[in-house]
């Protein structure tokens, strides 16, 4: 591939022996400056696939003043790191400076770091649009390399308008390559805005799972569904010991569930949107470093996260879609590599289980657990309810006093500096008013809870009565997660019915409709009368001098017929 020899060495210090088939797809086209839309399943080693023709470029191509000359664009915070640490793997070797900019870590430290202006800056584009409009030193003018990863992730949610913005502050003459799981109609429209002319890559269809992947189902009778957590805590326990990572739908059931899991004497971190950063970083690092045996997390840790030796990927319910499902079982067997995913499966989500089951390419397999097992860890489970209410109101508390404590250092910091010299700190400043921001997130929030719960009475009296009761049965709690992936799964169909946007057209789609004739390109005088062979123009330049040119170069008129005479006058006399 062409590679400098500080690249190699840190390939070979990281124990890289192949490249994997994207990797062997993009580096190339990436070392010719071409921009790439590539979409490959996940697990496949995107992030090398970017980094080392950018840093091979870097190196080949030093800079001549500080500036930042690539720019990486990522959804997560956790992915953002992740790729920090690989980018700064790679240039272990070679002096090119790195910098992550991303929420939940301190702003100051990152203003410092950027003002420093590093080769290659990591961020998620909302700390980033902070950084741009409230760091003056800070500009996207020299980016030479603009890299969207994990493209259709950033597009989900408010991500849109802010990643349209972060392109029209970036340079014009630069190199972009798009990076995704998926390639959803979304995902095309920013293609087209951000790319010319790009080479795009397909690697293997982004609905297979992994080929090592052992696929897992067990079946949660109708009447049955309160079951779900004495099943996961019966395979936690009894099967799946460590390298264990479970998913649930809300945030909310991943909390109990680490509560639960806790209480029965497990080795448990948690990762959802709750958490502050630190929190979620150092649950990361504690599961990498095998302090704790299991991970429970929402789907925030689904995607693109790489870590190592996760053995098993239990679904506590069944995603909201294969595309969903796809990227939590890619958790395990990544890089080709062994492991299982085991999913619970009730009556509502056998539709989901059919499709699974029919794109599989290696058998699919039931477990079935012994019903007097279940019953014993439901028994438990019972019994440990008061104990997790109060864990819960321990919580509760220590949040107030948290919040309390922070008012009282605001307080404190205003009666230090005065009022005058609080109000006289410049405000962070942002692309959008408050008032904009607000529109946008309320007309999304109206409009998607319009979608899920139009005509739906059993779900509005569902939320009624367990809002009277207080506290949620076993059954309630499985039936909401259910609930919460149909309400996703209704959106995402609505949302595919609506008609498409017009958008521009794929290079490989061929226009429809009568072709239109193409004007002849107007050639230049010079041309025209180089190339022009007509028998007009052939007279014109063997006839000499016109009756024009004559006239004013003093020239005797010359007669047309020449010296030839008329046969008038040879006629003979009568």
């Amino acid at each position: 591939m062409n590679l400098s020899r500080p690249l190699l060495k840190a390939i070979t210090a990281m124990g890289f022996k192949q490249p994997t088939p994207i990797q062997k797809a993009c580096i190339p086209v990436g070392l010719l400056g071409k921009d790439i839309c590539a979409c490959a399943a996940t697990g496949t080693g995107k992030t090398a696939a970017f980094a080392l023709p950018v840093l091979e470029r870097l190196i080949y191509k030093p800079r001549q003043g500080p500036v930042t000359r690539v720019l990486v664009l990522v959804p997560t915070r956790e992915l953002g790191i992740q790729v920090h640490s690989v980018t700064k793997q790679l240039a272990q070797f070679c002096n090119i400076t790195t910098c992550l900019a991303v929420g939940g870590l301190d702003v100051k430290s990152q203003e410092a770091a950027l003002r420093a202006a590093p080769d290659i800056l990591i961020a998620t584009p909302g700390r980033l649009i902070d950084h741009l409009h409230n760091c003056p030193s800070f500009h996207l003018s020299s980016i030479e390399v603009l890299i969207l990863d994990e493209a259709d992730r950033m597009l989900d949610e408010y991500f849109e308008e802010q990643m349209k913005e972060i392109i029209r502050m970036c340079s014009h003459h630069r190199q972009t390559m798009l990076f995704s799981a998926t390639m959803t109609d979304e995902v095309k429209d920013l293609a087209s805005v951000s790319l010319k002319n790009p080479v795009r890559v397909f690697v293997n269809s982004n609905t297979d799972v992994a080929p090592f992947l052992r696929q897992e189902f067990i079946r949660i009778r109708p009447n049955r569904e309160g079951d779900r957590e004495a099943i996961v805590a019966a395979l936690l326990t009894r099967t799946f010991t460590d390298h264990v990572m479970l998913f649930t739908q809300t945030k909310k059931q991943a909390h109990r569930m680490h509560i639960l899991l806790g209480l029965l004497g497990l080795q448990v971190g948690e990762l959802h949107g709750n958490l502050s950063q630190t929190q979620r970083l150092e649950a990361l690092r504690r599961f990498k470093d095998e302090q704790i045996d299991i991970l429970v997390a929402t789907d925030v840790a689904a995607r693109g996260l790489d870590i190592e030796g996760v053995k098993t990927v239990i679904n506590f319910t069944m995603p909201n879609t294969i595309k969903h499902y796809v990227h939590r079982v890619g958790r395990t067997a990544r890089a080709g590599r062994a492991g299982r995913s085991v999913s619970l499966v009730g009556e509502e989500e056998r539709k989901m289980l059919k499709e699974i089951v029919k794109a599989a390419k290696a058998p699919v397999k039931a477990r079935i657990l012994p019903q007097d097992v279940i019953l014993k860890f439901r028994d438990k489970i019972e019994k440990m309810e008061k104990d997790v209410y109060a864990v819960l109101q321990l919580e509760a508390e220590e949040r107030e006093m948290q919040q309390s404590e922070a008012q009282i250092n605001t307080a404190k910091r205003l009666l230090e500096k005065g009022k005058e010299a609080v109000d006289k700190e410049p405000e962070r400043s942002w692309f959008q008013t408050k008032e904009e921001r607000k529109k946008e997130k309320i007309a999304k929030a109206l409009q998607e809870f319009d979608l899920a719960l139009r005509g739906k009475k059993r779900r509005k009296k569902f939320m009624k009565d367990a809002k009277k009761k207080g506290e949620m049965t076993a059954e309630e709690r499985s039936q909401f997660e259910i609930l919460k992936a149909q309400m996703f799964a209704e959106r995402l169909a609505k949302r595919n019915r609506r008609a498409k946007r017009a958008r521009a057209m794929p290079e490989e789609e061929p226009a429809r409709g009568p072709a239109k004739k193409q004007k002849p390109k107007k050639k230049s005088v010079f041309d025209e009368e180089l190339t022009n062979t007509s028998k007009k123009a052939l007279k014109q330049y063997r006839a000499g001098p016109s009756f024009e040119e004559r006239k004013q170069l003093g020239l005797p008129h010359q007669r047309r017929g020449g010296n030839f005479k008329s046969k008038s006058r040879y006629k003979r006399k009568k």
